[in-house]
């Protein structure tokens, strides 16, 4: 745990951990998920999955706070392996709508099954009940930040 001093405000505490926790997390994944995707991808995998529907990729760049050509790069890739479907929108042919495909899905399901052996791994060493009463908290967290990231991108539109 983050060491605190009378001065460290307890937000930033939390952050520090969450920041903390994410590093650690993303390692895992990252070198369970093997050659077949990286954290980006599937990290867009993960989101269509969770949210569904379809998107712009200028919209997915915003949710995921990174340029748009660097969203677009991650697309194409996905694109190239099957795993997102990327057509022109009807009212607008600039415009593009991304959605995902049923073999995006199952390489989303690869990817949560590759990391099962260190879910496995937290869950014999690590009170599961305390991660059941910590999730609604940090559900909460995060929706209240989405909202405020939504509010201050033009997001909520």
């Amino acid at each position: 745990m983050t060491k605190s001093t009378p001065k460290t405000p307890l937000v930033f505490q939390v952050f520090n951990e969450i920041g903390i926790i994410n590093q650690l997390s993303t390692s895992h994944l990252g070198k369970a998920l093997g050659p077949d995707l990286n954290i980006s991808e599937f990290g867009v995998l993960n989101h269509f999955v969770r949210v569904g529907g379809e998107k712009t990729p200028s919209r997915l760049a915003r949710i995921f706070q990174m340029t748009k050509p660097s969203m677009t790069a991650i697309l194409g890739k996905l694109s190239a392996k099957g795993y997102v479907d990327i057509v022109s929108s009807e009212e607008d042919r600039r415009s593009k709508r991304v959605s995902i495909t049923a073999s995006g899905k199952a390489a989303r399901e690869r990817g949560i099954s590759a990391i099962t052996p260190k879910i496995d791994e937290i869950n014999a060493g690590f009170d599961v009940q305390q991660l059941a009463e910590m999730l609604p908290i940090l559900s909460a967290l995060r929706a209240y930040l989405d909202t405020a990231r939504e509010a201050e991108d033009g997001l909520n539109r």
